[in-house]
């Protein structure tokens, strides 16, 4: 395991422009904070594994280590509802398992479907009475008027949630807005 004072933030990356929107996010995570970095990424995202990379070439500067854990995607673009639950039950059981094995001290997203898996998994322990692990949720900067569906499942549970755009407060009072993150 690791030291009492190592902090581990959770990331979770989906591909295309969620990712892109982390990688730029992450530039303002102070590194030497979070000592021990968990990246969860799909099964099949090859361009999270760049994007990670490029991020921690930037941070190399700072002592600690990352992981990057894969995780079955809770649903496929274009996948039935019908077939929905089985690929969430596979996503939910793996990412149990790498939430308990890395016991991170915070989770940080913005909106691939697997983020709504991840943030599930990381209240139970909170349920339970044995940790508490902050939720961050950034909504991507695509969402003007209306939260994605991630934004709209997470609004109700995360310990903080950022829009970037001003008028997203009228509906989502509890919403901090942060202009311009990415």
């Amino acid at each position: 395991m690791h030291a009492a004072t190592d902090k581990t933030l959770c990331v979770v990356l989906g591909s295309g422009g969620h990712t892109a929107e982390m990688a730029r996010l992450l530039q303002g995570v102070e590194f030497d904070r979070y000592t021990r970095r968990l990246y969860i990424v799909g099964e099949d995202d090859a361009l999270s594994l760049d994007q990670i990379a490029a991020v921690e070439v930037r941070s190399s500067v700072y002592s600690g280590e990352y992981f990057v854990e894969r995780v079955p995607r809770s649903r496929e673009v274009g996948q039935s509802w019908a077939s929905t639950p089985l690929s969430v039950a596979r996503c939910l059981a793996r990412t149990a398992r790498v939430l308990l094995y890395h016991r991170p001290d915070v989770v940080l997203c913005n909106g691939p479907g697997n983020c709504v898996v991840v943030c599930v998994v990381a209240l139970v322990p909170r349920i339970l009475g044995l940790k508490r692990i902050p939720i961050i949720y950034v909504e991507t900067f695509a969402r003007v008027r209306t939260l994605s569906l991630s934004g709209k499942l997470l609004y109700p549970l995360a310990d903080r949630f950022i829009v970037q755009w001003p008028q997203l407060l009228d509906r989502y009072p509890r919403a901090e807005y942060i202009p311009n993150l990415v």
